[in-house]
């Protein structure tokens, strides 16, 4: 079952009931099936005027599923629309899973386009614009995610790590949990990062909200501008320079010698020491760089695995399998290996 599957009325029933008013669905297709999620565009008639909104079908055998907690996610959006980072208007959240199947989440439709950063339409568009506003907007709105804290927003409850390494020593721990629940056999290269990790932790200098996917790819495009950023699932409380080394990932520019396809990585840096009114370490920079690395390589064993074990059909996942020499590649290019 999925969004495209339930019957008209039962919709019509449950969404009318969150509303508080009677409405009648008009038109409904698919915005996109991520690596994660089903995301569909239901068009209402909500008293003679039509009202868009999105549907996210949360899959439990989707890719790094045991990190993500959809009501969490919910509650994060709504403590963001109190903040200057745009985010699609928060709707409900429904745990019953007898509409869809899943449990789902709907929010405001936020005109704008997501582009696919590595296909060559969206590399072409994003090296075009990342000199203009949208490079712009796509530092400054990065640097207004990590601003935020507990006590700026109501985002206590996703955890607040204390001071000093805490936060990162956490996440190598969660990146070695991760890894045993997906290799099937050893994994030397990826197995010496993590050691790698462990042996050159950083100290956070500063603790803010983390996006956990901060890329081109999750993020609404219109009107030369940023209009919002999307797919939170992976939000936390912890160092900024998560999210900045995550941008920085070899696995974010394939080839291009432009970070998120976007602006050489030195600009994306200056622009948003700019904005976030703090220098960047270089060197904490590659410890994140390293990690997400690492971490890329560990979810595209996680790939191979649903598909093996029958989890997902998804072709994709079964291509990104195929593609480990690669990444395990890119993992040793970060470690220097010679």
């Amino acid at each position: 079952m999925g969004i495209l599957d339930a019957p008209p009325q039962a919709i019509e029933e449950r969404f009318g009931r969150q509303l508080g008013r009677p409405v009648r669905l008009v038109e409904r297709k698919l915005a996109g099936e991520g690596l994660s999620d089903e995301t569909g565009v239901l068009v209402l008639d909500d008293d003679g005027e039509l009202r868009k909104v999105v549907v996210r079908l949360f899959r439990p055998g989707a890719m790094a599923r045991h990190e993500v907690d959809p009501r969490r996610l919910h509650r994060l959006l709504v403590a963001l629309t109190a903040t200057p980072v745009p985010v699609p208007q928060p709707l409900w959240f429904d745990a019953d899973r007898s509409l869809f199947g899943e449990s789902y989440s709907v929010v405001a439709w936020v005109p704008g386009i997501a582009v696919v950063p590595w296909s060559p339409e969206g590399r072409k568009y994003l090296a075009e614009v990342g000199r203009g506003p949208i490079g712009e907007d796509f530092c400054r709105i990065l640097a207004e995610i990590h601003a935020i804290d507990q006590h700026t927003a109501d985002v206590g409850f996703l955890g607040v790590p204390p001071a000093g390494t805490a936060f990162a020593e956490a996440e190598i721990a969660r990146l070695e949990d991760y890894l045993r629940r997906v290799a099937d056999e050893p994994e030397p290269i990826i197995v010496d990062g993590l050691g790698w990790l462990r042996a050159n932790v950083p100290a956070s200098e500063r603790i803010g909200l983390v996006h956990g996917d901060y890329r081109t790819g999750n993020v609404l495009f219109g009107d030369d501008r940023v209009n919002a950023v999307i797919d939170w699932e992976f939000a936390r409380l912890g160092d900024p320079l998560y999210d900045v080394g995550w941008v920085c990932c070899p696995s974010n520019r394939v080839d291009s010698d432009l970070v998120c396809m976007i602006l050489p990585q030195e600009e994306f840096l200056a622009r948003y020491e700019r904005h976030a009114g703090c220098r960047v370490d270089r060197d904490a920079l590659h410890f994140w760089i390293t990690f997400h690395q690492v971490r890329h390589a560990v979810m595209w064993l996680d790939a191979g695995k649903k598909v093996r074990d029958g989890q997902i059909d998804d072709l994709r996942l079964a291509r990104m399998h195929y593609t480990m020499p690669t990444m395990r590649a890119m993992v040793a290019d970060c470690l220097a290996y010679t």
